[in-house]
């Protein structure tokens, strides 16, 4: 569908306001001195600003990554640390490639964040398996994002998502394989799913009441839906449900359009199951066709998501690349060594460091445990680093519905 192209409304605002070549700390200094609650709030505005941009200058980017770990390294005390430990700090790093990356597991041993805890309105809490953690901060050793307010959150969530899952519409049904953010008020995906029915949901609901998944309710909708439907949920969600329409003989045939989005993890407590398994499954059984079929990327520790670009490419389109994964423009990624942490060649094997500008709260530069291999404008998930625990959605949902070794 035609769009008119917007201006960007950060063509005056985020500016160099000095020489390219000084440091963000150097930049700063030029200004008149403000205090943490000023720059973190000046911070969310620009930043929602660039998230909005329909013409995003990768100049800006830097400018407000820069300013972003300036702002971090001054108010976040264990990043700090880390930084100093490397010697990397605002006085010498110009560029997000160089920020020091906080590895995703110490979310669950030390309290990451920029601000003071009372003033915590939300927080994530990851699932997994549990380990020793930090005893002053988390005795599980799940990982605990916390976040001062949701603007940049939902800005990065609501945006990326038309862009990537809706693009040719404005509403769609959603049916739901998770329960709602106000039964699980610590789900970072529960909050996710229940921000983007409250916004572009037409109809449908959240299908996981307690510990069940209504399968009956779920399958009843589908054959009553006359329009196209968005079916979301993790891959054990997904199971629970395909095992239920294998016992009873069910299948469907979604009206045109329709599609299903997936949160990965494939290896539960109760059996494991390839992606393509799974996704043979879910098209036969849904009666959608496999580019309308897509996984999504997140993590607990991070504001913004990744989706498979097929969906969005088939409907430009455009030829349909498989399983990569493609960010919003105010993300960055690299693929890096797993020993030595140096940035890895284009097309190589590593593991997934990304820079999140909606992570203003938190730590921006996040080392992930996951192997991914770049690819062209995105990455392709491999698996879980076998030196990092297991965790992710379908770990919570597959204990959640009662699922048994």
């Amino acid at each position: 569908m035609w769009r008119r192209k917007l201006p960007c409304p950060l063509t005056e605002v985020c500016r160099y306001r000095a020489v390219k070549t000084h440091t963000a700390l150097e930049k700063i200094s030029l200004q008149t001195p403000r205090t943490a609650d000023q720059i973190a709030a000046d911070l969310d505005h620009r930043i929602e600003a660039y998230i909005r941009c329909s013409d995003p200058d990768s100049v800006e980017f830097d400018q407000l990554a820069l300013e972003l770990f300036a702002y971090q390294y001054a108010n976040n005390d264990p990043y700090r640390q880390l930084c100093d430990q490397r010697g990397q700090t605002p006085s010498n790093v110009d560029s997000w490639r160089a920020v020091p990356a906080l590895s995703a597991a110490s979310f669950g041993d030390a309290r990451i964040a920029c601000f003071p805890e009372e003033r915590t309105t939300v927080t994530f809490v990851s699932s997994g398996t549990t380990r020793s953690g930090h005893p002053s901060h988390n005795s599980s050793g799940r990982s605990i994002h916390e976040l001062e307010n949701t603007q940049l959150y939902d800005a990065s969530l609501l945006a990326h998502f038309r862009q990537r899952v809706i693009p040719d519409l404005d509403m769609i049904r959603m049916i739901l394989l998770s329960p709602s953010f106000n039964d699980a008020p610590q789900s970072s995906l529960a909050y996710m799913l229940s921000k983007l029915y409250s916004t572009y949901g037409n109809g449908g609901g959240f299908f996981v009441n307690g510990d069940t998944l209504d399968v009956d309710g779920i399958a009843k909708t589908l054959q009553e839906t006359r329009e196209p439907v968005l079916v979301f949920g993790t891959a054990f969600a997904f199971v629970h449900f395909l095992d239920y329409c294998a016992s009873t003989g069910s299948s469907f045939a979604l009206p045109q359009r329709s599609r299903i989005v997936e949160t990965g993890g494939f290896k539960g407590k109760s059996r494991s199951i390839t992606r393509d398994e799974l996704y043979d499954a879910l098209s036969s059984t849904f009666g959608v066709s496999p580019e309308f079929c897509i996984a999504e990327y997140g993590m607990c520790e991070l504001g913004s998501q990744w989706y498979d670009a097929g969906l969005a490419d088939a409907l430009a389109g455009r030829r349909v690349r498989e399983h990569l994964k493609v960010g919003p423009h105010w993300t960055r990624t690299l693929v890096v060594d797993p020993v030595t942490a140096h940035e890895l060649p284009h097309g190589s094997t590593g593991l997934l460091q990304v820079f999140d500008l909606s992570n203003r709260g938190s730590v921006a530069a996040v080392l992930t445990g996951d192997l991914v291999t770049q690819g062209e404008d995105g990455f392709i998930y491999i698996s879980r680093s076998q030196a990092a625990p297991p965790k992710g959605c379908s770990i919570a949902v597959d204990t959640m519905l009662g699922a048994r070794d």
